[in-house]
């Protein structure tokens, strides 16, 4: 059975572009039956396809972004009915402290937008042109302070080395691991040659949001 690395869905046959999800799926690795059973996909040659519109699902289930987008929208509504308000100037004394309101949600809702998308095409980048390196994952867990979507998110934690030097990388995901994402268990990661700190583990978990 071949798996899509970005959505998860299963086919019996391979095939060259998930229907679900329209990303690029990797070749077959023929199993090997005297070594254990681990679920390890080789990353295809860059540059690599992705879902289409990738980067949004990324945003739609981060939870900086979804914070971000409610106080933007906050902003937008109190500075609006601030504005009409200061406007008609008998009612200015109430419209100016709701612009003003406005004006401090939107100060911090736009930078926090604009901050997750850069680290959403970041992590994209990295999964279309990355290069592959051989890591591992060494810690999961479950964090019980945050709820997203009504779930509480995974942190998978893991690291790879490149040139002798030793990387740390996190992914985070809503879903919960499956056993191919274990401690000890390895895990292709993909990075910049020239900033390994720019890294994702493939296949990507989707569903990822960075806290």
């Amino acid at each position: 059975m071949i798996s899509c690395p970005w959505c998860g869905t299963n086919y019996n046959t391979f095939q060259s572009n998930c229907d679900n999800c329209g990303g690029g799926m990797p070749l077959p690795v023929e199993e090997d039956s005297s070594s254990p059973e681990v679920d390890l996909r080789i990353p295809p040659p860059a540059p690599r396809s992705l879902p289409r519109n990738y980067i949004w699902r990324l945003l739609f289930t981060d939870g900086w972004t979804i914070m971000a987008v409610v106080f933007t929208l906050i902003g937008a509504i109190f500075g609006s009915i601030g504005v009409a308000l200061t406007v008609t100037l008998v009612a200015a004394f109430v419209g100016l402290p709701f612009a003003g309101i406005g004006v401090l949600f939107l100060m911090i809702g736009v930078p926090i937008l604009v901050w997750r998308y850069r680290e959403a095409h970041q992590t994209v980048q990295v999964l279309r042109e990355g290069d592959p390196a051989l890591g591992e994952i060494t810690d999961v867990v479950q964090n019980y302070n945050i709820r997203v979507n009504g779930r509480y998110p995974w942190s998978i934690m893991y690291r790879f080395d490149v040139m002798g030097q030793a990387y740390e990388g996190k992914v985070t995901t809503l879903s919960q691991p499956d056993v191919n994402k274990q401690p000890g268990k390895p895990v292709y990661v993909l990075y910049f040659q020239d900033n390994p700190q720019l890294n994702a583990i493939y296949p990507h978990p989707y569903g990822y949001f960075g806290m």
